[in-house]
């Protein structure tokens, strides 16, 4: 049986919530359970991954695709449409510049079960059918969440998640980063001068927002905002003129002296080296998975 309290607490403080599609409303949680659709990830933090199914028996689409158990599906009584959740072991923060890799991951992984369940690409992903309203007909197959390595497991994440336009879920996420993050490590010489934050943090948002308006299905325009804001703060950082000008007298020095040439002996391989899976705590699928999408 779902427990009501541990997704009470899980949830943001003000989630939005509705009774009818298109006029959300921002409410406390304790009032906003009583409405038949939740926001059940807090602001830029995924907890749940949650896939929208619309054919009949969706709610048991996950066996039917051999994945393991969600924590709850809600399915709708007069269609068999339905949502199914997956918890997390550990949430992640998804406008952290810095930290692309979990949000990368999860995102391929996101794309690949999407693809199984043959869930809606379109699902924007803010709200779901509330597990703890009585319209709709939920099942709690299991209260453990999953680690990210764990899902992979049942997966084939080449190839995922989708690029530019057909990007979704997470993979917007990872598309917009990755375009705005190699433009911005250039551009931000143009704005160098003093007081130049509010420049540059106003350029980033702004490629950010033409990033999103070309996908199906873009972000809300929060979840924009946070991720232009955290790639003006880390490029603010990273990339200023006594570190660039430092960059570049390293690299005069490196090019005015002559390789020596020369190579290293051959070592026999280690067991470790033959095995890196086995040093990581991971599957052998897991680490070769993470090495494609150059996550090692």
């Amino acid at each position: 049986m779902l427990s009501k309290a541990a997704l009470i607490e899980s949830l943001p403080h003000k989630p939005y919530c509705t009774d009818e599609l298109g006029n959300l409303f921002i409410r406390g949680r304790l009032s906003a359970i009583s409405r038949q659709y939740l926001q059940v990830n807090r602001h830029n933090m995924v907890t749940y991954l949650v896939f929208d199914i619309d054919r009949a028996g969706a709610a048991l689409a996950w066996s039917d695709a051999h994945l393991p158990p969600p924590y709850w599906t809600a399915k709708n009584p007069r269609n068999g449409h339905a949502h199914i959740c997956y918890k997390l072991l550990i949430p992640f923060p998804t406008s952290e510049a810095a930290h692309l890799e979990p949000i990368r991951y999860a995102a391929a992984i996101q794309s690949a079960f999407m693809q199984r369940l043959q869930a809606d690409e379109g699902y924007a992903g803010l709200i779901t059918k509330n597990p703890l309203h009585p319209h709709w007909q939920t099942e709690c197959w299991t209260e453990d969440g999953y680690s990210l390595d764990y899902l992979a497991d049942f997966v084939d994440i080449r190839n995922h998640p989708k690029v530019g336009r057909e990007a979704s879920g997470l993979g917007r996420n990872c598309d917009t980063f990755d375009n705005v993050r190699h433009w911005a490590y250039k551009a931000i010489r143009e704005y160098w001068r003093p007081d130049y934050a509010a420049s540059w943090e106003n350029a980033v948002l702004a490629r950010c927002e033409a990033i999103n308006m070309g996908y199906n299905t873009p972000m809300q325009y929060s979840e924009v905002k946070s991720i232009a804001k955290s790639i003006a703060k880390w490029t603010m950082r990273h990339f200023t003129p006594a570190k660039f000008s430092e960059s570049q007298a390293k690299k005069g020095e490196k090019g005015g002296k002559c390789s020596k040439g020369g190579g290293r002996p051959v070592d026999k391989k280690s067991e470790a080296q033959l095995k890196p899976w086995e040093s990581l705590g991971v599957s052998r699928r897991t680490y070769y998975n993470k090495k494609k999408l150059g996550l090692l």
